[in-house]
């Protein structure tokens, strides 16, 4: 038999189930009567703003991962793997989708008329007398009756916007903690923004780096003689002429020979250069062709060509030929041109002669650095570089590096594309490194996994004085390539690192969705779950929201007391009463050694040296234990556990700091082994050391957070099951 009963409040129905539930009797809600977080307005718009805005920032993170978009000043995101910004990126836009989707739709709950005369259905087999003798305790009736007997009224609620002085000095504590995080999270981000350009030159004795060198010459003709000075092998004498030397050093590549920029004297007669050097280089199936006009964008591809001896072919904006080059090309062999200039130097109409001798593919862009980038990048067959970072292992990668201002430069160090350890040309401007090159030298940078003499290691060589290539940009590129260890690139991101910080923002804007969610989808709660959840959902990113969900998603509210309480499972009193007892705590031992660390610097002691308190760690640890958690366990008892429990209790102040007492102790105490244990094993045996300088630091600071949460809910489940604790809120 199925009995139906009206209550006078929605509130009174879930007293009432809660109760009849707990004796056996089988409750249902014909109406939709508990917490619900989302309704289907705000799912869906929030489904849509996660879907479009990991879409649109994943794009960016792709262009950015594929090289063709510069993260400036973001450059050490890409020693991580490819691939890993693109996620980094889709999952910040995903968490901005996500808040913009709810705030977007977000609908009030007025707790007044959330549901006013709600209709419960009761059956069993038990007496039935008794069930309606319990539901009149809360007001119910059976359908059909004409008055409701009296029964218990919800008291009234102290109002959760009301700021007492004690409420005040919470939410002060609670800013102050947030900004302390925040502070050490943010700082790596802003150091990474901070690296150069401002590193000083003028009173430099030299400019020899671990990584990058830098080749003697203030002129080109300087540079060049350097180079023949340097690589001591037979010469060949070239003008100062940037697409003379680009024509000459395949030729001279073949020969064995340094090609000396400026060596000849004279004015250089292009079109005869190009004719010998084709003459010889004949057999080759690839060709080079460049433009006569701003040779700055013929470099990068004369230093392929003269790598694998393929002729270079200067070419007119008409796309005009030499003529003795016309009348070689006409031997039948089937050629393929790889075209080393923009449209707007060599327009398309221009290469329509070529095609008459083989495949015509225009490998260039507008923009110089990623022109140059294009062709370190760059394979086809047997011909080209093929240096991407998106498909090579860590190798032994040597690079010329010029100003693009400065052709001259580049062209005096052609003979490093074949001589000694060679290698392509990337271009910077003088005063910081380009942002596509910066991350690409992050992106090949070495890694180890033993030791840093493992290798690979890599080298740049500068051509061009500091009034072409600044310092500041020859540091940045020295920086870049430093070998890393694979998970912890230390000044660089590593993949591990990426997936920390994506876990971290999931953190950071879901704290922010909770600070409007809650009042507006859950208006029951208190004051001080207002504060305890945004920041336990800051501390533990997807598990906090996982965690919040679970506890709010489909609870009875009981209005009867001091303060509204959520009728919910056991565990899932226990889940709540452990996030209410350590979310405050464990950003608190955070951000108490943060700030202890930051002004006083890290406490040191020999106290505990051959004792047996020794079993604790080394003096150092325990030090580190005892600021953070005995701090932790004063303040959340005296701000936020105490003032809580004395609203909830309808007692003074200092009764509820002795019943907080407590259970702070006993949860603080577990969460501290489990946060103290995990980060111990990352920092002492995977030497994941924590510091807010490095990309790393969120990995074991976070993860010791998760732990934290694992080992405190044990004793609150005991706790829970004893009565010593409420997890109601």
């Amino acid at each position: 038999m199925v009995e139906r009963l009206d209550f006078p409040s929605p509130d009174a129905a879930r007293q009432f189930a809660a109760r009849a539930g707990a004796a056996g009797w089988q409750v249902a809600f014909p109406g939709e009567s508990a917490v619900r977080i989302f309704t289907r307005r705000m799912a869906v718009a929030t489904l849509a703003g996660i879907a479009l805005g990991a879409a649109l920032l994943g794009f960016i993170g792709w262009l950015a991962d594929t090289g063709l978009l510069g993260f400036d000043r973001l450059e050490p995101l890409f020693a991580a793997p490819y691939g890993t910004v693109t996620v980094l990126a889709a999952t910040v836009g995903a968490c901005v989708g996500c808040l913009a989707g709810t705030l977007a739709a977000l609908e009030r709950v007025d707790p007044a008329a959330r549901g006013t005369g709600s209709t419960v259905l009761v059956s069993g087999k038990k007496d039935l007398s008794e069930m309606q003798a319990l539901a009149a305790g809360y007001g119910g009736r059976a359908v059909g009756e004409d008055e409701p007997p009296a029964g218990k009224r919800p008291s009234p609620v102290r109002d959760p916007a009301r700021i007492t002085p004690l409420r005040g000095v919470a939410w002060i504590g609670i800013i102050i903690v947030a900004a302390l995080i925040l502070t050490g999270t943010s700082y790596i981000w802003i150091l990474s923004a901070a690296y150069g350009p401002g590193s000083e030159q003028d009173n430099r004795i030299g400019y020899t780096l671990k990584n990058v060198q830098r080749i003697p010459g203030d002129t080109p003709q300087e540079a060049g003689a350097s180079m023949a000075e340097i690589l001591a092998a037979p010469t060949m004498p070239a003008p100062a002429d940037p697409v003379a030397a680009a024509v000459l050093a395949p030729l001279a590549a073949s020969r064995g020979e340094t090609l000396v920029y400026g060596g000849a004297a004279g004015a250089a007669d292009i079109d005869a250069l190009a004719g010998e050097a084709f003459a010889e280089l004949s057999e080759s199936r690839d060709v080079v062709v460049v433009s006569r006009q701003e040779p700055a964008y013929a470099m990068p591809g004369a230093y392929a060509a003269a790598q694998f001896g393929a002729p270079v072919v200067p070419v007119g904006s008409d796309g005009s030929l030499p003529q003795s080059i016309r009348a070689a090309l006409a031997d039948g062999t089937e050629r393929r041109f790889s075209v080393a200039a923009p449209a707007r130097l060599v327009p398309e109409t221009a290469l329509d002669g070529l095609r008459e001798y083989g495949g015509v593919t225009r490998v260039a862009d507008e923009n110089i650095y990623l022109h140059a980038l294009t062709w370190a990048r760059s394979r086809w067959g047997n011909f080209g570089w093929g240096m991407n970072e998106a498909f090579e292992d860590d190798g032994y990668y040597y690079y010329a590096m010029a100003n693009p201002a400065d052709p001259g430069f580049a062209a005096a160090g052609l003979p490093m594309a074949y001589l000694g350890n060679y290698g392509p040309l990337l271009y910077t401007p003088h005063d910081d490194l380009d942002p596509l090159t910066d991350q690409y030298l992050w992106r090949v940078s070495p890694d180890f996994f033993v030791a840093p003499s493992d290798g690979p290691f890599m080298n740049v060589r500068v051509l061009g004085g500091p009034a072409s290539v600044s310092y500041a940009a020859q540091a940045r590129a020295d920086l870049a390539l430093e070998t890393h260890e694979y998970w912890n690139q230390a000044t660089g991101a590593s993949g591990l690192a990426l997936i920390g910080w994506s876990w971290f923002f999931i953190g950071l804007f879901g704290a922010i969705w909770t600070l409007f969610v809650i009042p507006a989808r859950i208006p029951e709660t208190g004051f001080y779950p207002r504060l305890y959840w945004p920041l336990a959902v800051l501390m533990l990113g997807p598990a906090g929201l996982t965690a919040f969900f679970m506890v709010y998603s489909g609870s009875l509210v009981d209005r009867s007391g001091a303060m509204p309480r959520f009728v919910r499972p056991s565990w899932s009193l226990a889940l709540s009463a452990t996030i209410m007892g350590i979310s405050v705590g464990m950003a608190l031992m955070i951000g108490v050694m943060y700030a202890v660390q930051l002004v006083f610097g890290m406490p040191l002691t020999t106290a505990f040296e051959y004792t047996w308190w020794y079993w604790l760690g080394a003096p150092m640890s325990t030090v580190m234990w005892v600021v953070m958690v005995v701090p932790a366990i004063v303040l959340s008892t005296l701000l936020y556990m105490g003032p809580m429990l004395a609203e909830m209790h309808g007692a003074g102040y200092w009764r509820g700091v002795r019943l907080a007492a407590p259970v702070v102790v006993v949860s603080m105490l577990a969460a501290s082994a489990g946060m103290w244990s995990i980060s111990w094993y990352l920092m002492a045996w995977q030497d994941q050391m924590a510091s807010e300088d490095l990309w790393l630091w969120i990995v074991p600071l976070w993860t010791a957070v998760v732990a934290g949460l694992l080992a405190a809910y044990v004793p609150n489940y005991l706790m829970v099951r004893a009565g010593w604790k409420e997890g109601g809120m």
